[in-house]
């Protein structure tokens, strides 16, 4: 210091220290110019991935059919236990059906032989024998005998506590009843003659005419004649009429409503009355509830007192005309069924000589159509 010289064994104890100093770009504001080194890299790009067994795992489940469905076809067939339970069902199944066959097939034997396993066989029809089949004695004398299904079947009576449909005028014909004579269901007297419409019909006469005229005529009613037994009788036109069977034996007479009157033929033995063919035919009716009727045309016969049920009868024949209800608990046609068996005549019968004239209209008139 003060113009000694510098010690020269002093510089050369100082250790060599390496010092860092700051770029001389960055004095004065200068941006630095940084250089990266270039590093290269091979990159495989068709190398496939590894996968830890764990990962493996997730993957395949992931991917494979019926994932997560336990009950599906593939994990069924794969699994034993269910591939065990499936089996065991056909097993049962094919079982059964076996076992049913052999069951129809020994049900069906006549042999009682155990029966052998199927076969698929081409039906042969075996000719008929040439023998002469054995001709029975008994022949039917007449052709109105019935098939045996018909001739033994019970007779369906109807319920003795059905009551009448509405009947506005109260003129003994329903109201669903007056639209099939033309008569008006407001008015008792329709063509105001002085006898009431029910009345009318009672007598076969047209309700709903101004002058005195038979019902045949009014173009309300038609006659039909069985072309087997031939009695006759009279039934309204909108009506359908058809047979149970091919000799007409038993006929019914259908409304749209699904009521219908039937008249079935019977078979009377000469031996036989009308009372024991009663207790035979109707065993659950009482025979002492019916009540002696006659028709139009002077023709006896009996009635149920309800009028729903008539019998009539000749030297070989009964015939019973029956009324049949729906499922309802309601007559809507029982002046029809009046006024058909009042129109009913056997095939051979005869008025009496001492009948009165019946083409002229009644002077008098019962009060009830039942009388």
């Amino acid at each position: 210091m003060f113009g000694k010289k510098p010690d020269s064994s002093l510089e050369q104890s100082l250790p060599n220290i390496n010092v860092q100093t700051i770029p001389a770009d960055f004095y004065g504001g200068v941006n630095p110019v940084v250089k990266f080194k270039k590093v290269e890299k091979e990159v495989l790009l068709d190398s496939k991935p590894k996968l830890t067994p764990a990962e493996k795992k997730i993957l395949d489940k992931i991917t494979s059919a019926g994932n997560d469905q336990p009950l599906h076809a593939v994990n069924i067939l794969a699994n034993k236990k269910y591939a065990i339970i499936l089996g065991f069902v056909l097993f049962i199944v094919i079982s059964a059906v076996v076992g049913g066959y052999y069951y129809l097939q020994m049900r069906n034997s006549n042999t009682g032989t155990t029966p052998t396993a199927p076969e698929i066989t081409i039906p042969v029809t075996v000719p008929e024998t040439t023998e002469t089949p054995p001709v029975t004695t008994e022949v039917p004398t007449t052709t109105d005998s019935a098939p045996k299904f018909l001739a033994d079947a019970p007779i369906e009576f109807p319920s003795n506590l059905l009551g009448d449909s509405v009947d506005l005028d109260k003129d003994d014909i329903s109201d669903m009843a007056e639209e099939l004579f033309g008569s008006d269901p407001s008015k008792p007297d329709t063509d105001e003659d002085g006898y009431e419409d029910g009345h009318e019909v009672f007598y076969l006469y047209n309700p709903a005419g101004k002058e005195p005229m038979r019902i045949i005529e009014s173009g309300y009613v038609k006659e039909y004649q069985n072309p087997t037994f031939g009695y006759k009788l009279f039934y309204p036109t909108d009506w359908a009429v058809g047979a149970v069977d091919d000799t007409a034996r038993d006929v019914l007479f259908s409304t749209i409503t699904g009521e219908n009157i039937e008249v079935r033929t019977f078979d009377l033995p000469a031996n036989q009355t009308f009372a024991d063919w009663f207790r035979e035919w109707a065993p659950n009716q009482n025979f002492q509830n019916n009540i002696n009727v006659q028709t139009k045309f002077f023709e006896a016969g009996k009635s149920r007192a309800d009028s729903l049920v008539y019998y009539f009868a000749d030297s070989a024949h009964v015939y019973a005309i029956i009324y049949h209800t729906t499922d309802s608990n309601t007559v809507n046609f029982r002046s029809i069924i009046v006024m058909m068996a009042r129109s009913f005549r056997t095939a051979g019968f005869v008025p009496p000589e001492t009948a009165p004239d019946t083409s002229a209209f009644p002077t008098e008139m019962p009060e009830s159509i039942n009388q």
